[in-house]
């Protein structure tokens, strides 16, 4: 019984933990969007008003609330982005160090253990919002800060990859890696479900955030109960463009100190251009991030609220919240029900194909031939979605999208294989950071695009993505090209034509993102300086109320010739319409 505990113990590592804190993420993001929404009408028009009891029945208020949640929420998202760096790259590289002075257990998994402790600090906050009216809506970013300052998710991942390319190598890795990511999928679906049938309980919102630390509390109890530590990393042997730690380093760690590290191993020379490699490979993480968190940008934006239900789920590597606005459009007309069901029939589709058809294919098709074909899935899904018109093209989207989580494990196996053994924390500490980045990043590209199409091209945003999933195939066959394989050895052959494919997807891929950036500039700007003129709460809602009730009417209007007022607010607010109107 014991050979088969420890052998058991062995094979489920931290997948418990990734599914835990993956199916609380599911369930408490639609909750605490729906907490600023009450906390925000509540501040407004009261507690026990019709109008917030039934905002669909009111859509001028729905829309005024809807403007100001917006703002709240982006500041959620980017206080917990912008905390989020910082951890992410110290924690990778001050665990690839081999103990902690004066403790048993290793660096990382002292790394897994400081977000969910933090998360549920995160959540006993959220509950006490939610049971105290006294608690202003500002108090979410307390939340978002305390779950910002461990790394969160991002800490949970490059730990448990950083271990796992320890443990595993070649295909098996990659089958590992591929089990991680159905996590997600399995996680979004169970909480999908889960924090629906929560928020229409008695307990609403308490019920949500108390599930939410209850699973934060599984996982604590998990890794210090079930949790092995993993094998130390190897002392290290001088080898090419080796980077080592000093004694001096190890004694008087600093921020700035690990994130050199980091630095250092992502763009150190390597030999068989593995610098190039990795290079791409961070650059493919990039854009599907960027694309995966695009595609739940804009929900945050316009948030459709009902009395009993509210569907905004977070899902890192699905389409979930322009799918939630544009859906219910014409003339799709999608109700809250049947998008569920979307939604629950893409997860589960998603994760199955990571679970069952994935390690099949990769018996007889090589592992980046599977993410060459994942990205041009996933394009297709995105340009199908575009441009459905009707229910059954929008659940054909569900079965051609399905290999699309295929390609993201398929690129932290293989950046993994490029670096050393020691340098893995390092290494997926960099990637971490990147992902954080892109949250804020995406938030910046997209927060503006779907209001601004929605007259012309309503599925513009989707077109947008699917043009940069074909960027991330091109860089994938780049990659292929150069013989980027975990069991042949790299060749240092490379064609012109090659060189000039690379660097065509590359600048393709820069100038896309700066270009939607510089769209939405001014705008995020311009909310900046309306947070910094405020001193108080009561004045910061009170003019975002303002600011909100003001863009509404212009929006409705089909003329420019309403007065304006001196406030700081409108003031911005005639710059966002002068910047804006250069774009349009």
């Amino acid at each position: 019984m014991a050979i088969s505990v420890a052998c058991l113990r062995s094979i489920v590592t931290v997948e418990p933990v990734i599914l835990l804190s993956m199916t609380a993420l599911f369930v408490a993001t639609p909750a605490y969007q729906q907490l600023v929404i009450s906390k925000i009408c509540s501040k407004w028009y009261g507690q026990a008003s019709v109008e917030c009891r039934d905002l669909a029945g009111h859509p001028e208020v729905q829309k005024e609330v809807q403007y100001s949640s917006s703002v709240v929420i982006l500041l959620y998202t980017s206080v917990l982005s912008v905390l989020s760096i910082p951890p992410a790259m110290l924690l990778g590289s001050w665990s690839d160090q081999r103990t902690v002075t004066g403790f048993g257990s290793s660096r990382r998994r002292l790394v897994l253990f400081l977000p969910c402790l933090l998360s549920l600090a995160s959540g006993g906050l959220l509950i006490a919002m939610a049971m105290l009216d006294q608690l202003g809506v500002l108090w979410v970013l307390m939340a978002a800060g305390l779950v910002g300052l461990s790394g969160g998710t991002s800490s949970l991942f490059l730990s448990y990859l950083a271990d796992l390319t320890a443990s595993t190598e070649g295909v098996n890795r990659t089958l590992r890696m591929a089990m991680v990511e159905a996590m997600i999928f399995v996680g979004g679906t169970i909480g999908f479900l889960l924090g629906g049938y929560l928020q229409q309980q008695g307990g609403g919102l308490v019920m949500a955030f108390s599930f939410y630390c209850c699973c934060q509390l599984l996982s604590i109890v998990y890794i210090i109960v079930w949790l092995q530590d993993p094998a130390p990393p190897p002392l290290v042997t001088p080898s090419y463009g080796s980077i080592n730690h000093s004694r001096d380093d190890d004694a008087t760690p600093s921020l700035l100190s690990h994130a050199r590290r980091s630095l250092a191993v992502v763009f150190k020379k390597r030999p068989d251009r593995g610098r190039f490699k990795l290079l791409l490979l961070i650059i493919c993480t990039f854009i599907n991030n960027l694309v995966a968190v695009g595609e739940k940008t804009d929900a945050h934006t316009r948030m459709h609220t009902h009395r009993h239900t509210f569907i905004n789920n977070l899902v890192d590597v699905g389409e979930t919240t322009i799918s939630l606005l544009y859906l219910s459009y014409e003339p799709r007309h999608f109700s809250t029900e049947l998008y569920g069901i979307f939604h629950s029939v893409r997860m589960l589709l998603l994760g199955t194909v990571l679970l069952l058809v994935f390690p099949m294919l990769l018996k007889r098709v090589s592992e980046q031939t599977l993410a060459k074909v994942s990205a041009l899935f996933r394009s297709a899904s995105l340009f199908l979605m575009a441009f459905s018109t009707n229910k059954w093209m929008v659940f054909l989207v569900c079965v051609i999208g399905a290999p699309s989580g295929i390609g993201q494990a398929v690129v932290r196996s293989l950046s993994s294989a490029i670096v050393e053994q020691h340098e893995q924390g390092a290494m997926f500490s960099f990637s971490a950071s990147v992902e954080a980045v892109c949250i804020l990043l995406a938030g910046l590209l997209f927060n503006g695009l779907y209001p601004f199409t929605l007259a012309t091209v309503a599925g513009m945003p989707f077109v947008v993505m699917a043009t940069l999933m074909l960027v991330v195939f091109i860089l994938m066959h780049s990659l292929l090209s150069l013989s980027l394989s975990l069991s042949l050895p790299l060749s240092l052959s490379v064609s012109p034509s090659l060189c000039l494919s690379v660097s065509v997807s590359v600048s393709l891929s820069l100038s896309l993102s700066l270009s939607i950036c510089l769209f939405h500039f001014f705008f995020i700007l311009n909310v900046c300086v309306c947070v910094c003129v405020c001193v108080c709460e009561n004045e910061w809602l009170g003019s975002i109320h303002h600011l909100s009730k003001h863009t509404y009417t212009h929006t409705h209007t089909h003329t420019h010739t309403h007065t304006h007022t001196h406030t700081p607010f409108h003031k911005v607010l005639g710059r966002m319409e002068a910047s804006s109107s250069f774009f349009i």
